[in-house]
């Protein structure tokens, strides 16, 4: 699948751990069916799932995406990534070395790579492979146990100008701060419990969506 700035409008991320009591597969499914435009699976932090599991879930919930056409992103294992054929591969800077991980994945993938500073992003834009950047967190957040102090959106809007490949944010998005990023320069909207915790999927993606329009 090749990468084009529009996978990254609503583009859903989520693990095991991130679940409140919701069926993982349907969760998928009804995010979809309401307009996310790609997927990451992101199993780590609180996940007791063992490899195994965390193997056969990312089969279904490849399975899903592949049926419905929407990119399949496996954060941060490259070695999962290659066994589920996603297509793509997203990488933090406290993750392994962006430029082992663009060794060791399919060259079909696409790849994405979290930047929370202009330097960063100076260095991503030296890495030919580099397809986007995930900026953030943007707003405070409690869906990430690693998140590092919300970056604001003046730094959002200087790393998009700053950088070669589309930037999306993530980060603490909620139903009033999304319209606030297209204008900070935000090609998309990641997000974790603005899913996750949603009381009306359909929604809450409609509004991403609407955002970015």
């Amino acid at each position: 699948m090749q990468f084009n700035q529009d996978m990254l409008k609503a583009y859903f991320v989520c693990g095991s751990q991130d679940l409140v009591g919701q069926d993982f597969e349907k969760l998928l499914e009804q995010s979809i069916e309401a307009g996310v435009t790609a997927f990451q699976f992101r199993d780590k932090g609180a996940s007791i799932l063992t490899n195994q599991q965390r193997l056969e879930l990312g089969q279904n919930l490849r399975a899903i995406c592949k049926a419905t056409n929407v990119p399949f992103i496996v954060d941060d294992d490259v070695k999962l990534a290659n066994a589920l054929k996603a297509d793509g591969v997203h990488v933090g800077q406290k993750d392994e070395l962006i430029t082992k991980v663009i060794k060791e994945a399919d060259p079909d993938m696409m790849i994405g790579l979290s930047c929370q500073t202009i330097s960063q992003v100076q260095k991503a834009n030296k890495i030919k492979e580099i397809d986007y950047i995930g900026a953030g967190p943007i707003f405070p957040t409690a869906s990430k146990d690693d998140a590092v102090a919300p970056m604001g959106l003046p730094l959002m809007k200087e790393m998009a100008e700053s950088s070669r490949v589309p930037i999306v944010a993530i980060g603490g998005i909620t139903e009033d701060n999304v319209y606030k990023l297209k204008p900070n320069g935000a090609v998309g909207a990641a997000f974790i419990s603005f899913v996750t915790r949603s009381q009306d999927v359909s929604a809450s993606v409609k509004n991403v969506l609407t955002a970015f329009a």
